[in-house]
């Protein structure tokens, strides 16, 4: 579903701890924290890369969803949109600083990787709006990497197959899509493998 635009922009500061963590943002808390353009920033770079010819093809949640593990690890992404086309799986989530177990404001997704048997996944990470770092785990050969990105200046990095990530907010949120090519036909169950303790 498309909300019609309004015309707040901006973000405001007072808005990023009146939302508790656990509920969901609507399309208004969105307008507020992102702008009203929110929408067409997602939208854009999916037609250019012709995954999609019009924005009514992505499914905008409202509210936003969250990711959490069986073990009551909860991701700080509010996802907007989650959903397969075509080939591709899609996923646009906001971060924005949420209190930790301790009260700490934190913005940060799970640390997961990809890893299937027949299919190399690949995952691109393209920041909208904002600020984030991605933080790269090579297990194999024990190489630690991070990764700056900037919506202005550094917009765009791929995520290569098997390596442990996630993505941290730097600046007071992050608009982020993510787009990972020929990964429909895996199982959502074996899509996200979380790091074994």
């Amino acid at each position: 579903m498309v909300f019609p635009a309004e015309r707040r922009t901006g973000v405001n500061p007072d808005f990023l701890d009146q939302q508790p963590p656990s509920q969901g943002l609507t399309h208004e808390d969105l307008v507020n924290l992102v702008g009203s353009d929110y929408q067409q920033l997602i939208f854009k770079p999916l037609r250019y890369l012709k995954i999609v010819q019009d924005i009514s093809e992505l499914d905008f949640k409202s509210p936003t969803g969250k990711h959490e593990r069986s073990n009551g690890q909860k991701s700080h992404g509010h996802y907007i949109v989650e959903q397969k086309i075509g080939n591709h799986r899609v996923y646009a989530y906001l971060l924005k600083p949420e209190p930790n177990e301790n009260g700490e404001p934190v913005g940060k997704t799970l640390e997961h990787k990809h890893e299937d048997d027949e299919i190399e996944v690949l995952e691109h990470y393209f920041l909208l709006k904002g600020a984030m770092k991605l933080i790269l785990d090579e297990e194999d050969t024990g190489k630690n990497q991070s990764i700056e990105l900037d919506s202005e200046r550094n917009p765009h990095f791929l995520v290569k197959p098997r390596i442990y990530h996630h993505s941290e907010i730097t600046d007071n949120v992050a608009l982020v899509l993510v787009i990972m090519p020929d990964a429909a036909q895996i199982p959502d169950d074996r899509l996200h493998v979380p790091r074994v303790a």
